[in-house]
């Protein structure tokens, strides 16, 4: 008879169901909640930024470079809005782009840092991404490929479940067009190292 025993030395024995099948327990959990386990995940946080009234076009708020050797695997996108005054707006809403790859403009070469925090609160990794957001309004944002993603928002607060990559070497810029409305706003992802 062979017994499967527990080779850490306690003298358990494997337990056999009455279909003489060995008896397992299981846990079932997410990419990103394994990944938060370990410390590779995390959120990307602008804080407020104040948007002046009566400012038009696409204005710069976050910048991601992910600098790292693992992908950043991006699984939600956030956004905030308070205090909103439409008041010389010429739309109702606000449009959000994300731009993948921008080359230049004041949102980067200003380089306002912005927040990387760890969703595991023990945990000491340090994530090697260049975040920045924007100081105000009129935030600049060049070159790049076409917007990856679009989203109308207007004001509260809203979130989005997305799936992207960003490389090693890549980045990303979220800009808005307010049509002139101003107010405080925060924007940002969740995810993890891929």
């Amino acid at each position: 008879m062979t017994m499967i025993t527990d080779g850490t030395g306690s003298n358990y024995r494997a337990g056999v169901t009455s279909s003489n099948r060995v008896l397992t327990d299981s846990k079932s959990q997410t990419v990103f909640e394994f990944q938060t386990e370990l410390g590779n995940s995390f959120n990307l946080n602008t804080d407020d930024i104040t948007i002046p009234t009566g400012v038009t076009g696409d204005q710069g708020l976050l910048y991601v470079k992910n600098n790292g050797n693992s992908d950043l695997i991006l699984l939600g996108w956030f956004i905030g809005i308070r205090n909103a005054d439409r008041s010389v707006a010429t739309d109702e809403t606000n449009l959000f782009k994300l731009i993948p790859n921008p080359t230049g403009g004041t949102l980067i070469s200003d380089a306002e840092p912005a927040v990387a925090v760890n969703r595991n609160l023990g945990s000491s990794t340090v994530f090697d991404i260049d975040i920045y957001k924007a100081a105000g309004g009129s935030e600049t944002v060049t070159g790049g490929g076409t917007p990856v993603l679009y989203q109308y928002h207007t004001t509260g607060r809203t979130f989005g479940s997305v799936t992207l990559a960003v490389p090693r070497g890549q980045s990303l810029a979220i800009t808005v067009n307010t049509y002139g409305a101003g107010f405080d706003i925060y924007t940002g992802f969740t995810g993890y190292l891929g």
